[in-house]
Parts: structure tokens; sequence; C-alpha cells
């Protein structure tokens, strides 16, 4: 059976217990390898030892979990967030997680959780298998099934809830029935960056870059999109990296 190195990050000691005995007890495809009682040393504990999971708690003083999970530029795990209120709910989706759970945990919703991890990685192999044909084609799961496409050819995806439209270069568009997120772990950090909590771009595709008040780029399709203030920083370092040939 494969396993998946995890962390937890919560403010709360017998809360981050509470979690890692759940895992270790009833989750064998979890292996636990670190927590954090703070979003600061959580985010640092990310970079360090790159989980393939991450459970966050999203009210924890100083900085939340929202705001530790939107400093990170690359985040190539899977989130789940645990807290106490309901309210954070819509919040959660719209940072990327695959899952939601509300304190105190209960077995069945961990274990669901869990499952969604699992075939979160079992449908990145599948893209990864699709490649070894064609090494840029990806993956793309819909309503009606599935398409290959080259990821060469999208100029930009955008967060829709549980879902995410992609802008391709033939000014066609799907709707795929993964996340933002999903998406970010699957195609190459050396051509997509993502500017801002819904937005993850082509930066073959801009055409136009001014960063002023944080930053907005300007695609080859025509859209306008804001830099989060957050990501403006280390997006114009990342492009001080890149050739970028307006189309």
């Amino acid at each position: 059976m494969q396993t998946f190195k995890a962390i937890i990050i919560d403010d709360e000691e017998n809360s981050r217990s509470n979690t890692k005995s759940m895992l270790a007890n009833y989750c064998p495809e979890i292996e636990v390898i670190g927590d954090a009682s703070s979003g600061m040393e959580g985010k640092k504990m990310i970079q360090e030892l790159k989980p393939e999971v991450v459970f966050c708690d999203i009210n924890m003083p100083g900085m939340t979990g929202l705001e530790m999970i939107d400093g990170l530029v690359h985040r190539d795990f899977c989130l789940i967030f645990l807290t106490a209120y309901s309210e954070f709910g819509i919040n959660a989706v719209k940072a990327g997680a695959i899952d939601y759970l509300l304190k105190p945990l209960l077995l069945s919703e961990l274990q669901g959780a869990v499952k969604k991890v699992v075939t979160h990685y079992e449908q990145k192999g599948m893209n990864t298998h699709a490649g070894s044909y064609d090494k840029n084609l990806v993956l793309i799961n819909h309503s009606k099934g599935f398409t290959l496409i080259d990821y060469k050819d999208i100029i930009w995806l955008e967060a829709s809830d549980n879902y995410t439209n992609i802008f391709l270069n033939n000014t066609k568009k799907i709707v795929a029935s993964k996340t933002l997120k999903e998406f970010e772990a699957i195609l190459p950090t050396h051509i997509f960056f993502r500017i801002h909590r819904s937005s993850l771009i082509n930066v073959d595709f801009i055409k136009e870059y001014s960063n002023a008040e944080g930053g907005t780029i300007i695609m080859s399709d025509g859209t306008n999109i804001q830099v989060s203030k957050a990501r403006s920083q280390e997006f114009s370092e990342f492009l001080k990296t890149k050739a970028v040939t307006p189309k």
C-alpha cells in the first residue's frame, strides 16, 4: 500500500495530538512526518519537508491557515483544512482544499478525506502514464468524460469552486472536474505560475505585464488578471528567469 507523508499545523496541542492519533490508528495511508503550532512554523516546515498532505487549522493567532496557504507560491500537496468554524467552508474551497473537516473530528469524515488524497494521487499517476506517450499531454476530466490536451496550449486556468475553467490557445474553454490546486500539482512549474488564489497562468502567453499596484497581466487572449500582492515579488523574481516573448 502506498503511503503519503503529511504534516499537521494547528495551534492547539490537544488537537494536533488527536489528529495524529486518529491518523496513526485508522488511516494507514498517511505517515505524519511533522507538526507545527503556528502558521509561520508550518510554512517553513512545508518548504523544508515537502509533504504530500497538509492538515491545517484555519483560525490560528498571528497567521491564519488561509493566510499561510495564500503566501505559498508552489503547493505540491493535498490540503485538508481543520476548523471548529463552519463559516470558513467557502474560503477553504477557494484556497484549493481537497477537503474541509469540522472539529471535533469524526473518524468517518477523516477517512473520507484520506480517500480523496489517495484518489488525487492515483489520478496524478494516470496523467503521468498518459504523458509516457507524449510528455506534453495532460488528462482533463470533465462531465462528459475526459480530454487529452497539450499543456502548451493552455493559456490560463481559473478556479471555479470545485471545478476549473481552462482557457486554450484555440479559444476553446474546458470546464474540468478538478480544483485549481490539483492542476497546479500536475502542470510543469517552469512555465505555469499561480499568480492569484484563483488564477494559474502559462507565462509563455503573457502579452503585457505591469507591476503597478501589485501587478496586472494581460494574456494573449486579452484577459486581464490581477497578481496577488502576496505573490507579486516572487512572480517578479520568477519572470527574471524567463525570456517571455509577447504573443
